[in-house]
C-alpha cells in the first residue's frame, strides 16, 4: 500500500528511469478517457519533480454511448484546460469499424485508439504515448490470455514500453493506490457503465474471477503481476536466442521469409516454434491471430515425409513447404495468374511477363555441349520449325527428354529436380506445334536434337530477370 504522494512519485520516478519511458523536457501524449485511472495519471505526470514534461492530452470519442460519450469528451477537454494543457480529440464510429472488420467492440476500440494516439505522437514529435494501465490491469490481462490460450509471450503481460512507444508508467501501481490518490486530491472522474458489463471477458475476470481467486490467495493480483515480470525477463533472454537462431536458419528474400527445413529441424522443438513465430512476425509486423495450433501445424509440415505442402495462416499469410525450404509469404504474392502465351515467329528478343527475356538467334552448332549453361539450348529448326509457342506449365504437359524415346510428365521432371511449386509457374515452356521442345533451364527434348546432319541451328537463351 502506497500511503503518500512522495512514495508514489518516488516509485514512479524509479519506474520511468528503469524502463526508460521518457526523459526530462520530453513531449508526451497522455491518453485520457476521463476514467479514474487516466485522470490520476494526468495529475501525477503534472507533478513529477524534475521532469518538466510537455504534455498533450489525446481523447478518442468512440460514439458508443450517445450523449454519455460526448459528455466524456467535454469532461476531458475541461480537465486539460484546467491544467493549461493542449487538448486534441477525435470521434470515430467504433461500432461501424467492428462490423466492417469482423471484430468485437473491444478490439475495434483498441485499434482505433492506437491509430489515433500514434498519429498524435507522430504529428507532435512526442517521445511517448502514456496509457494508464496499472497492476490490476496486468493481472486481468494475464488471466484473459491464459483463458484464451497463450505462450510465454502472452503470459509476460503488457510491457512498460512497447515498440510503438506506448508507455505504462503506472503498471506496478495497484488500482486501490490509484483510488486513494484520487481521494487525497479530491479529483473527479467519469464512470463508464460499460466497465460493469460482464458480457466483456475482461469485466467478467475483474468482477467475478479475480474476487473468486482472492479466496485462494488474497494477494493474487500482485502475484500475477510479479509472475508476469519474471516471465518478461525470461522472455527477453529467449528473444535474443530466437533472433540468433532465426539469423542462422532464415532470411528475407524480397517480401518473403525463407527458412531452411534442415536448419529448423536441428533446433529444439520449443526454439523451433519461436523461430517460426518470429518468421511470421517479421513478415506482417505482429503475431495477431497466430495461435499455438498454427505453430504446431507448421511443425507438422516440417516433420512430414511430404516434400510439398501449404497452410493458410491469419492475416492473409501462406506458409509453404517446398522440399528443403519453408517460406512465409503474403497471399497477394503467392497467387500468380498464368502468364499469357507468346508466339515466337522468328529470331529476336521476346520480353516475358513479370520480367525476363528470351533471345532467339541463328547460330552455328556449339563445339562442346558440356559447357552450355542450362539456360541455353540449341534447336534443329528442321525438326522443330517456327512458329513456336511460349507459355507456362499446365497439368498434363509432357516432353520426350533428351536421350530418351518415351514421353515423361513435366510434373515428374519438376519433382525429380526438386523444383519448388512456387517456381514452376515461372519457368517458360517452349512448344513447336503440339510438341514441347524445351523446359527453360531444366530439360531439352530429344525431338529437336542437333546432330551432324543439322545445318543452321537456332540458339535460344532464357534470362529469368532483366
Amino acid at each position: 500500500m502506497i500511503s503518500s504522494d512522495s512514495a508514489l512519485l518516488s516509485l514512479l520516478d524509479s519506474t520511468i528511469r528503469k524502463h526508460r519511458l521518457f526523459g526530462p523536457d520530453d513531449t508526451v501524449i497522455v491518453a485520457l478517457s476521463g476514467g479514474a485511472d487516466s485522470t490520476a495519471m494526468l495529475d501525477i505526470l503534472t507533478r513529477l519533480p524534475g521532469y518538466n514534461l510537455r504534455l498533450i492530452v489525446g481523447h478518442l470519442n468512440h460514439h458508443l454511448r450517445g450523449v454519455e460519450s460526448d459528455a466524456d469528451e467535454e469532461f476531458c477537454r475541461q480537465l486539460a484546460a484546467g491544467y493549461k494543457i493542449p487538448f486534441e480529440s477525435k470521434g470515430v464510429d467504433v461500432m461501424g469499424i467492428a462490423k466492417s472488420g469482423g471484430m468485437n467492440l473491444e478490439d475495434a476500440g483498441r485499434r482505433a485508439r492506437i491509430y489515433f494516439l500514434s498519429q498524435l505522437r507522430e504529428r507532435h514529435g512526442a517521445t511517448a504515448v502514456a496509457v494508464a494501465h496499472h497492476a490490476d490491469d496486468q493481472a486481468e490481462t494475464i488471466l484473459m490470455r491464459l483463458i484464451r490460450g497463450s505462450g510465454m509471450t502472452g503470459l509476460s503481460g503488457m510491457p512498460y514500453r512497447n515498440s510503438s512507444s506506448f508507455v505504462r508508467p503506472l503498471l506496478n501501481i495497484s488500482r486501490s493506490d490509484i483510488e486513494q490518490y484520487l481521494q487525497r486530491h479530491s479529483l473527479k472522474w467519469r464512470e463508464d457503465a460499460s466497465n460493469r458489463d460482464t458480457t466483456f471477458l475482461r469485466n467478467r475476470i475483474r468482477h467475478e474471477l479475480l474476487p473468486l481467486l482472492e479466496g485462494y490467495n488474497p494477494a493474487i493480483r500482485s502475484t500475477l503481476s510479479s509472475t508476469a515480470s519474471v516471465i518478461s525477463g525470461d522472455e527477453t533472454l529467449l528473444d535474443e536466442l530466437t533472433e540468433q537462431a532465426f539469423s542462422r536458419s532464415c532470411r528475407m528474400v524480397g517480401g518473403t521469409v525463407v527458412c531452411g527445413v534442415r536448419e529448423l529441424l536441428e533446433l529444439s522443438p520449443p526454439l523451433r516454434r519461436r523461430v517460426l513465430r518470429h518468421g511470421f512476425k517479421n513478415l506482417v509486423g505482429n503475431l495477431e491471430g497466430l495461435s499455438l495450433r498454427h505453430s504446431d501445424s507448421i511443425c507438422d509440415m516440417l516433420d512430414s515425409p511430404r516434400p510439398n505442402s501449404r497452410l493458410a495462416l491469419p492475416q492473409s499469410v501462406t506458409v509453404a513447404r517446398e522440399y528443403d525450404q519453408l517460406s512465409f509469404m503474403q497471399t497477394s504474392v503467392t497467387v500468380r495468374e498464368s502468364a499469357p502465351d507468346i508466339l515466337v515467329t522468328a529470331p529476336g528478343d521476346y520480353h516475358l511477363p513479370g520480367g525476363g527475356l528470351l533471345t532467339v538467334e541463328i547460330s552455328e552448332p556449339p563445339g562442346d555441349y558440356s559447357t552450355l549453361s542450362p539456360d541455353t539450348v540449341f534447336i534443329n529448326p528442321g525438326k522443330a520449325g517456327f512458329p513456336w509457342l511460349l507459355r507456362t506449365f499446365r497439368p498434363g504437359d509432357r516432353i520426350v527428354p533428351f536421350g530418351m524415346s518415351g514421353r515423361k510428365k513435366v510434373k515428374e521432371i519438376f519433382i525429380d529436380r526438386k523444383i519448388p511449386l512456387s517456381e514452376r509457374k515461372k519457368i517458360p515452356l517452349l512448344f513447336s506445334g503440339s510438341d514441347l521442345i524445351w523446359i527453360a533451364g531444366v530439360c531439352a527434348s530429344e525431338l529437336c536434337r542437333v546432330d551432324d546432319s543439322s545445318g543452321v541451328t537456332v540458339r535460344v537463351k532464357w534470362e529469368a530477370r532483366l
